[in-house]
């Protein structure tokens, strides 16, 4: 039996052992979940590809998982789409990204090869390179037989294969171009581009994105835009070796800038944080059905508590989120229907709050606090029960959130510069679901997330404050 018909089997035969899934957070049917890939509109549908390790809930033997959506609450998972069944990427089927060309899908992924994996890790010899599949259906695909299509022939002097990893394929004016993260010879992140006029015969661009050496940074899963007259440069930041991983926290950045790609040029203008919750990894974005930016994300806090092994699965995916660009920023919005999906259960407006303010919740939900101009300090406790909460300390004027839990890796999260100049928008909202909160700050103007996978979780709400006024308080349960 292949390796892929084997997972799809095995997949059939054990996913009805899973349990405690979230209700609207994208999760895979068993095993293990982590990156995103391939995220694409095609066919009339969102195709999502992901990381994936079907036979444990740990990191091991990465396939490609599939599914596809209309609305990104219901889900049609797919045959596993790709499984490391050849030389080139016996050991795993890493990241990568999706493009449509003449009607058919293209999949661009990192072939892994490491001979002792599962031990020290010998970098002389590990070798990454880049894999083409194509489909004519979106769900069945065969490999390129001359793959790898980008390896040692097309990787420049100064650079290392063993982190090479990562391609994210966009065209323009009719050439097709491909950035990849790797790791130079000074053992620090950069992003590199490749082109090519048939996804297939590949050559070097330029390096469009460098860190700093003092920074002690590796990059991965980079993506590249154009968004709003700018191009939007993404990738996930993470320590460059071992000695800095107590100094180096796991994060996710946008650098927005122009882009010449003519001479392979790309000039940074501003860098910000995607989000500030450190539990968004690995985004990937895609041109959306009308013409929007969307981006989803792998949630997971690095060190965090993990799933308890009887759920039969671990991770998931963030809801999608609609970028735009506001004096500057990057500004990120649900994309999620909450008319079709959520419904209203309680509704306070102009409320003065003395003590506490009490909503019986549930698993799955919806909640929106606004502000008033003159707000005090205030507490908003989520995940209530008799003993634990998740707490939000609101310091509207020292414009502050600080993020405290009893749950999860329970490691305070805090957020300065949240609320803008006397009149300005000064809104909460909180999708929450069975194991994560995500938060949206005035409208997406800073995002915060927060998982925790600990069972018994209280459903209730409350907000503390002596005397702080709070415009609105709204609360929707989740439909499904």
């Amino acid at each position: 039996m292949n390796r892929l018909q084997k997972a799809n089997e095995y997949i059939q035969q054990n996913k009805a052992k899973v349990t405690s899934r979230p209700y609207y957070h994208f999760s895979p049917e068993i095993g293990w979940m982590n990156d995103p890939n391939g995220f694409i509109f095609y066919q009339g549908y969102y195709h999502l590809f992901y990381q994936y390790n079907p036979y444990d809930v740990v990191w091991d033997s990465m396939h490609w998982g599939h599914a596809k959506t209309k609305d990104f609450v219901n889900w049609e998972y797919l045959p596993v789409a790709l499984a490391n069944d050849k030389a080139y990427d016996t050991h795993g089927c890493f990241s990568g990204s999706a493009i449509e060309k003449d009607g058919k899908l293209y999949l661009i992924y990192t072939g892994h090869i490491d001979p002792n994996i599962g031990f020290d890790r010998d970098e002389a010899e590990i070798s990454e390179r880049q894999c083409v599949a194509y489909s004519s259906d979106g769900v069945h695909f065969e490999k390129y037989p001359l793959n790898p299509a980008i390896g040692e022939k097309q990787l420049p002097e100064g650079y290392l294969i063993c982190d090479f990893r990562d391609p994210k394929v966009l065209e323009v004016a009719g050439t097709y171009y491909c950035v990849l993260s790797v790791r130079n010879v000074e053992r620090r992140g950069e992003i590199i581009m490749f082109k090519s006029k048939d996804l297939l015969d590949w050559e070097f661009h330029s390096s469009i994105f460098q860190t700093k050496f003092e920074d002690n940074t590796l990059l991965e899963c980079p993506d590249l835009f154009e968004m709003d007259g700018k191009y939007v440069l993404l990738f996930s930041e993470m320590p460059c070796d071992p000695e800095f991983s107590e100094q180096i926290q796991n994060k996710t950045s946008y650098v927005i800038g122009e882009m010449d790609f003519e001479k392979g040029v790309f000039k940074p203008e501003k860098k910000g944080l995607l989000d500030h919750g450190q539990t968004f990894y690995a985004p990937q974005s895609t041109e959306g059905q009308n013409g929007e930016r969307l981006l989803i994300s792998w949630m997971h806090r690095w060190h965090q508590t993990t799933p308890p092994r009887e759920y039969g699965f671990n991770g998931m995916m963030s809801i999608p989120r609609q970028l735009t660009i506001k004096n500057g920023d990057l500004h990120q919005r649900p994309f999620i229907d909450r008319g079709s999906n959520f419904a209203l259960s309680a509704l306070y407006e102009n409320v003065v709050v003395e003590e506490q303010l009490e909503i019986v919740g549930k698993e799955a939900g919806y909640l929106k606090v606004a502000l008033a101009d003159d707000a005090q300090k205030f507490t908003i406790e989520l995940n209530k029960n008799e003993a634990n909460s998740t707490r939000v300390e609101v310091d509207s004027a020292n414009n502050k959130l600080v993020i405290l839990s009893d749950y999860g890796s329970r490691e305070p999260i805090v957020v300065e510069d949240c609320f803008g100049a006397s009149g300005s928008e000064k809104t909460l909202e909180f999708y929450l679901d069975l194991h994560s909160v995500e938060l949206f700050v005035n409208s997406g103007e800073k995002v915060v997330s927060f998982t925790a996978y600990d069972q018994n979780k209280g459903t209730d709400i409350s907000i503390a404050g002596s005397g702080t006024v709070l415009e609105e308080v709204r609360y929707e349960t989740f439909r499904g």
